[in-house]
């Protein structure tokens, strides 16, 4: 009688992982490259002066399919009046994040009063591509800490899905499909020889 390989129904573990693994390592990628163009952007923008012509609060609803709610969604947005080259620009700009706190946004808006003057960033390719609250703080590089943590968590389940041990895991008779156990040589439904692979 030929002996037949036991296999570990490890073959969903292998796919799953293998899903969760690549979506992880997508979400680290792109967190990667979002915080590179925020570092990108206080190492290389250029600052300046800038007047703020307009100051307001704006709001959008949020839908949550999960709960099936809508949720009322803040956002400042600030008009600035500046010169770059000897050419004057008014443009708008946003944190680049919304929240559902008003009294945040509220805040940032009173800020930034009409006439105020603040020091903005400005990408000397596009002088409309301004921003005005680049630094080293959670606002700034939100996307980067949300996309990386993401990446960290999905990237960990898949690889521990990957590589989880084996024990536990359903053995099965190549010959009948009998569920079998460690160490078993023979199989207890059709009588195969048995070697755990």
């Amino acid at each position: 009688m030929s002996v037949m390989m036991v296999r570990q129904g490890r073959g969903v573990n292998k796919l799953v992982g293998g899903i969760f693994t690549v979506v992880g390592l997508a979400l680290l990628g792109t967190g990667w490259w979002a915080g590179n163009r925020q570092y990108t952007i206080l190492k290389s923008w250029p600052t300046l002066e800038a007047e703020v012509t307009k100051s307001q609060v704006t709001h959008h609803l949020s839908h949550s399919s999960r709960r099936n709610t809508d949720t009322i969604m803040y956002q400042a947005e600030i008009e600035f009046r500046y010169t770059v080259d000897g050419r004057q620009f008014t443009t708008p700009s946003t944190p680049g994040y919304s929240t559902s706190s008003y009294s945040e946004m509220k805040r940032m808006a009173d800020t930034y009063t009409p006439g105020t003057r603040h020091t903005i960033r400005y990408n000397p390719a596009n002088p409309n591509d301004i921003r005005f609250n680049a630094g080293y703080n959670f606002g700034f590089f939100m996307l980067p800490v949300v996309f990386g943590g993401m990446g960290v968590v999905f990237t960990g389940l898949g690889i521990g899905l990957l590589v989880a041990p084996r024990s536990g895991q359903s053995l099965q008779c190549p010959a009948c499909g009998q569920a079998v156990e460690q160490g078993q040589k023979f199989c207890p439904n059709c009588a195969a020889q048995l070697q755990i692979s």
